[in-house]
């Protein structure tokens, strides 16, 4: 199979985001270490402030499933936790 890639988008009162962004640069230091990641990047709408993008690339469905089972992608959903946040994630693959 090839890579997998996952767009997860993150919407957050801007009052809670100076709060999360240590834990969202955790996040994306130490999934980047991860095996089987082959890139995870963050980026925020220039347009409305709260408003995050994971863009993320995956060597496997095992990988994947091994992050998700990690202290800081467990530490993040955590920190989401009374915040009024909506997560939504969409797992994709290529089409051509």
């Amino acid at each position: 199979m090839s890579e997998i890639k996952i767009v997860a988008e993150l919407e957050i009162d801007p009052k809670f985001k100076d709060g999360l962004m240590p834990v969202l640069k955790d996040l994306v230091e130490k999934s980047r270490a991860e095996t089987a990641n082959l890139g995870y990047d963050l980026a925020e709408d220039m347009e409305t402030p709260g408003h995050f993008f994971v863009i993320e690339r995956w060597a496997s469905a095992e990988g994947i499933e091994a992050h998700g089972e990690t202290a800081h992608f467990k530490a993040f959903v955590a920190s989401l936790d009374g915040k009024n946040a909506k997560l939504t994630i969409s797992k994709l693959k290529p089409v051509f």
